[in-house]
This record gives structure tokens, C-alpha cells and sequence, in this order.
């Protein structure tokens, strides 16, 4: 059986205020799914120009499903994602753990997290 994830992404912007959900196989543990699915969405954030064109392209791609299929979902790993583009503040929880980034996080701040996530 495959190891499934859930992750909610929260963003407030002062054009948007909202969250989605992603569903996914193949990521069993937090450290992996910040760091093959959370980190990307959190990094093409940051390098959007406006978060319409990350909103855009996630909605293009796909990757997002309902909120009644993400509570439907038996996984093995649920987690979040938090950004709020007015303020640059950025956030990955699990649990009751929150992690928070810089105003921009890079992937190799992100790494750090990811090495205490696995420990």
C-alpha cells in the first residue's frame, strides 16, 4: 500500500484569503512531504510575482482537490502549509510542531527543517 499524504496550504493576501488541498501518494513522513511537496509550493510562492499566477498555475496543473476528498482521505502523513503575502511570513506544521521560514524562504533554509523533521 502506498504511503499518502495530505496537505493543506493556507494563503492570505489582501487579494486572496483561502486555503486548498493536496492529496498524494508516495510521501509517509513530514520530512518528505516538506521536502517534495511543501517546499515547492512554498518557494513557487515566494518567486511568483502575484500569488493570482502561483493560485493560476496550481489550478492548471491539477494538483488540488476538494476539501470532502482531503477529509476523506486515509493518510499516513497530514500537514500544512501557512503564508500570509502581505505580512512575508511562511509556515510548514504538523501536529502541534510550526516551523517558520524568513520573509523569502530558499531551499536550503528549508533544508535545515526538513534534517530536523527526519530526526
Amino acid at each position: 500500500m502506498a504511503e499518502t499524504y495530505a496537505l493543506r496550504v493556507q494563503i492570505e493576501s489582501h487579494e486572496y484569503d483561502g486555503e486548498f488541498y493536496l492529496v498524494g501518494d508516495g510521501y509517509g513522513t513530514p520530512a518528505d512531504v516538506l521536502d517534495n511537496v511543501a517546499a515547492d509550493h512554498l518557494l513557487q510562492i515566494t518567486n511568483a510575482p502575484r500569488i493570482e499566477e502561483y493560485l493560476l498555475d496550481v489550478l492548471k496543473h491539477g494538483e488540488n482537490t476538494d476539501e470532502a476528498e482531503y477529509e476523506a482521505t486515509d493518510n499516513n502523513v497530514e500537514c500544512w502549509i501557512h503564508v500570509d503575502v502581505s505580512y512575508q511570513r511562511y509556515a510548514f506544521g504538523v501536529g502541534d510542531s510550526v516551523f517558520e521560514f524568513s520573509s523569502e524562504p530558499t531551499k536550503s533554509e528549508i533544508a535545515p527543517t526538513v534534517t530536523q523533521l527526519q530526526s
